[in-house]
């Protein structure tokens, strides 16, 4: 993660050098600056989490300085030091939007306590932006005892220092969300914000706009400036839930900004620097998106630079009692009622059911279950579960399990197909990479794709 960036703006060179050389020794990164020009300059390269400039310039004050750069970046906190303060310079000063006035001299100590809580004052205003879109989940997504569970944690945890794009694949409702939050909560950046868009379902231009944010009168109804999520993300995390469905057009500047960490407002004409970690979802086969020329190649070996696989809910039966009862006992808080129990018919029947929605459908049935029924214990028949898919199917032979009837019906498709698992998975619904996983896992073998 990259450090805090600071422009200090100060014609002479002994105190400039100093302030410098202090922050630099805390793990900042300082750029210097003699005149307002070429602050200026320095801060239209984008970037700076602070601004601490002199009043006094040989070219002008900081006061000129001020409101440009706040138009430029509304949100970079900017002190401004003198040695001649005044009651009304500071009110001047604090009016046109300085977060700071200081007389000097002013101690390195104290100047770097000051950064300091701008900083984190910038973090709580980021984290203010984005908590209305937040609906945390469990933070925990590995429950269970699986072997499957047990395998994507030891991953995921091999992850979570680096700064490398994750893309966590998984079907719908599997706790994708869940385990992005997790990754964020566990590594570097857990004190940033972390920033949640969802790609489905967003028109390209709402989409850029939320992603890139927009200057004043960049389209019709923008009638104020509004930062990107990208920009309010910076050094914290971005979370681009179901990017396959990102519009193509929007994607090669998405490229740009994972790239070159820089990135565009509609409307602007300057690149803004940007440092984010990208986590990424789909329950698409993005490799297959790529060959059918629907989602860029470049960007695909970008974001999948780091990739996790979540199991669905039917591949791991045995973690279905224990999600179960951390679902039940959290509903039953919201609800404000005593811990309801399942009867041993109940887990059962969760355990044979096949859980298309995954945990999203569990969770679901489970909270219609406790709003039906006031007992302590949920029986199986309180769970609704009887006029919903099931797990297993009569046919002439008798009873078979679900494992079984998809085996036969895999087998069938893929006969009907050739062979090609490309076309089956057409045939299926699937992804093309969830039909490899159900092929290997079933033990069917197949020579085409």
């Amino acid at each position: 993660m990259a450090k805090p960036k600071i422009l200090i703006i100060e014609d002479d060179p002994a105190v400039r050098h100093g302030m410098t050389a202090f922050l630099r020794a805390n793990e900042m990164d300082v750029d210097e600056s003699d005149t307002c020009q070429k602050a200026t300059e320095l801060f239209r390269g984008g970037g700076y989490d602070v601004v601490v400039a002199d009043y006094s310039l040989p070219d002008g004050t900081s006061l000129d300085l001020l409101p440009q750069f706040k138009r430029l970046s509304e949100d970079t906190p900017f002190i401004i030091l003198t040695a001649h303060g005044s009651i009304d310079l500071a009110v001047r000063a604090i009016k046109e939007g300085a977060e700071q006035f200081l007389t000097k001299p002013v101690e390195s100590k104290t100047l770097l306590v000051l950064v300091k809580r701008l900083l984190q004052q910038q973090r709580l205003r980021k984290r203010q932006e984005v908590a209305s879109r937040e609906q945390p989940g469990p933070m925990n997504p590995f429950q269970g005892v699986s072997a499957s569970i047990r395998r994507l944690e030891e991953q995921a945890r091999l992850m979570i220092e680096w700064d490398s794009p994750v893309l966590i694949l998984g079907e719908t409702g599997s706790g994708k969300g869940v385990l992005a939050r997790w990754i964020h909560a566990q590594g570097p950046r857990r004190e940033e914000t972390f920033v949640n868009l969802n790609c489905a379902g967003l028109t390209r231009e709402l989409l850029e706009s939320e992603l890139f944010g927009h200057e004043r009168g960049a389209f019709t109804g923008a009638v104020a400036a509004k930062p990107g999520l990208l920009e309010v993300g910076h050094r914290g995390i971005v979370f681009l839930d179901e990017i396959g469905d990102m519009d193509p057009a929007i994607q090669p500047k998405l490229l740009k900004a994972l790239e070159e960490k820089t990135f565009r407002r509609l409307g602007d004409v300057r690149d803004r620097q940007v440092d984010i970690r990208l986590i990424a979802s789909t329950n698409l086969d993005l490799e297959e998106m790529v060959r059918a020329k629907k989602f860029r190649d470049d960007l695909y070996y970008r974001v999948s630079t780091l990739t996790l696989r979540i199991p669905p809910l039917r591949e791991r039966a045995e973690d279905i009692p224990v999600l179960a009862m951390t679902i039940l006992r959290s509903v039953c808080s919201r609800m404000g009622r005593p811990e309801v129990q399942f009867s041993a018919r109940a887990l059962e029947a969760l355990k044979e059911y096949a859980w298309p929605g995954n945990i999203r459908e569990l969770a679901n049935v489970l909270e219609r279950a406790m709003i039906l029924q006031k007992g302590e214990c949920l029986e199986a028949a309180d769970l609704g579960l009887g006029g919903r898919r099931p797990s297993h199917v009569a046919t002439e032979a008798g009873l078979v399990t679900l494992k079984e009837m998809e085996r036969l019906h895999i087998e069938k498709v893929l006969q009907r197909s050739g062979g090609n698992v490309t076309d089956a998975a057409q045939i299926l619904g699937l992804a093309r990479r969830t039909l490899y996983d159900r092929l290997k896992a079933l033990g069917i073998a197949t020579g085409k794709d």
